[in-house]
């Protein structure tokens, strides 16, 4: 049985992510896909338009066979955190024989020519001088492809990577496209409060779509802005102190943001404040979502160091009828959470920190995206099951 590990954050679920979805059933046969999803907060250093469950229920839709959520440290991370954090969580599960992924130039060769250049930082706090030849002559996607090969070097697996070509609009296009919109293009007229959902429609697979109908009549969409004022209340609490003990922070920004931040208006605008050729936006967004949410150096330190990228395996969601999680029970060298109760009993102490962590952020997402106030706890909730 061959199962395929796919790395997502469906911010939102598009045709784009439906196609890689059925590539790895054909042409790449695989009997079954794992997806590693982003939880409640991206890459970019932002809140997920939806929230975790709902982006679960569209993968599973879609094809995947159990959903597995990657940590918040690794999902809110630089290229190089996010892929190691991801390419571990498949790792630990002792059941992956391939990866696929999507990527601009859709070579594997031509990638594999770059896995050789510097890696980013070892040191979590520093990130001053990212800017690489590779990364100025790589896209987005080809970037963190390579990310995805280097990540599967460093931990010498045995995991295979094979590569889509990314069909349709560039990553970061603002406008929706004809064919395969980017999740930027989607998340731009979803937060245009003068355009209807729509617009999207034809856009999105019609079960995503209404999964994003659902979602929005009880939640709110979204976006950095929303999160401006708790920003600027953790920036304040902080800045006698300073913020150079933060994932993606050291000296000189802290200083920066602390000279600043009487200039602060919204978090967007305050990033624009601070981007300069050094320092590029998504690194800022990232550096002030970890401010907000309490990640520090010493938490990824414990992260990377003595759990090796992984700590545990929390299941978002999983499909009723495969097989497939009674072979990574089997097969798995990390914790299986299926319910946040059993934690206590499962996890060393360290290892539940961070969890609670993840709780934390999705806690304070849920209350920003409920429409009447009520939320519920993350104790609550089990796997989507489909």
């Amino acid at each position: 049985m061959k199962t395929i590990g796919i790395i997502m954050e469906c911010n939102p679920f598009h045709k784009g992510h439906e196609y890689i979805l059925n590539a790895a059933k054909e042409p790449f046969g695989a009997d079954h896909i794992i997806v590693v999803l982003s939880g409640d907060h991206v890459q970019r250093g932002e809140p997920a338009i939806m929230d975790k469950y709902a982006r679960t229920a569209c993968v599973l839709r879609a094809g995947a066979d159990l959903v597995l959520e990657l940590p918040v440290p690794f999902a809110t991370g630089s290229a190089q955190y996010f892929a190691r954090g991801a390419i571990s969580t498949l790792l630990h599960t002792g059941s992956v024989d391939a990866l696929l992924f999507g990527s601009e130039c859709g070579d594997i060769r031509a990638l594999r020519k770059h896995t050789a250049a510097p890696a980013e930082t070892s040191d979590p706090g520093d990130h001053r001088g990212r800017h690489t030849s590779m990364e100025d002559r790589l896209s987005p996607n080809d970037l963190l492809a390579v990310e995805y090969m280097k990540a599967l070097d460093y931990f010498r697996s045995g995991i295979s990577a094979h590569t889509l070509p990314r069909i349709g609009a560039a990553y970061n296009e603002p406008d929706l496209s004809q064919k395969f919109s980017s999740a930027s293009g989607l998340r731009r007229s979803l937060n245009n409060s003068e355009k209807s959902f729509d617009e999207v429609a034809s856009h999105m697979p019609p079960y995503a779509f209404d999964l994003l109908q659902s979602y929005a009549e009880e939640h709110r969409l979204l976006s950095l802005s929303d999160y401006s004022d708790l920003i600027f209340y953790a920036l304040l609490r902080e800045q006698l102190n300073g913020y150079a003990a933060y994932f993606d922070l050291f000296e000189d920004l802290s200083q920066k943001i602390r000279a600043r931040l009487n200039d602060f208006v919204d978090a967007s605008s305050f990033i624009a404040l601070l981007k300069s050729k050094d320092i590029t936006y998504s690194h800022l967004s990232r550096a002030l979502l970890h401010i907000l949410l309490g990640i520090t150096n010493e938490q990824v330190s414990v992260l990377t160091d003595r759990y090796d990228y992984c700590p545990y395996l929390r299941i978002l969601g999983l499909r009723k009828e495969t097989s497939l999680l009674h072979t990574i029970k089997q097969n798995a060298d990390r914790p299986i959470l299926t319910k946040l109760a059993d934690a206590r009993k499962i996890l060393a102490p360290d290892a539940l920190a961070l969890l609670e962590q993840d709780i934390f952020a999705s806690t304070l997402y849920a209350k920003c995206a409920s429409k009447n106030g009520g939320i519920v706890s993350e104790y609550r909730r089990s796997p989507v099951l489909m």
